[in-house]
């Protein structure tokens, strides 16, 4: 009796990793909390009321754009495709696997 081979995913199809993913994400918060400092120290310094209010409104709204981005989720790719050796020849097929499946 002839083994099956073990199914093996492209590296040309495979999402990002999930430590890249938050490292990404991680610095787009700390980028959107670094704006939110400079608009809340120029309504500080600025002497300009109308300025003052759009800026100070920056500093309030900015906060929850950014968590809204974080929590995001992951970016949405194409499924990895499977490669699955028999013989000598390699056949190459999509899979069907839905949101949040993974090959084993």
């Amino acid at each position: 009796m002839r083994k099956r081979a073990a199914k093996i995913v492209s590296v040309t199809s495979v999402r990002r990793a999930l430590e890249e993913d938050i490292k990404g994400r991680s610095r787009r918060y700390l980028f959107s909390m670094i704006v939110r400092m400079v608009c809340f120290i120029l309504f500080l310094i600025i002497p300009s009321w109308p300025v003052r209010i759009v800026l100070a409104a920056a500093a309030v709204i900015i906060p929850a754009i950014a968590v809204l981005v974080a929590n995001a989720g992951r970016e949405k790719g194409p499924a990895p495709t499977v490669v699955e050796q028999q013989g000598q020849i390699e056949l190459y097929r999509n899979t069907s696997l839905g949101e949040g499946e993974f090959l084993r």
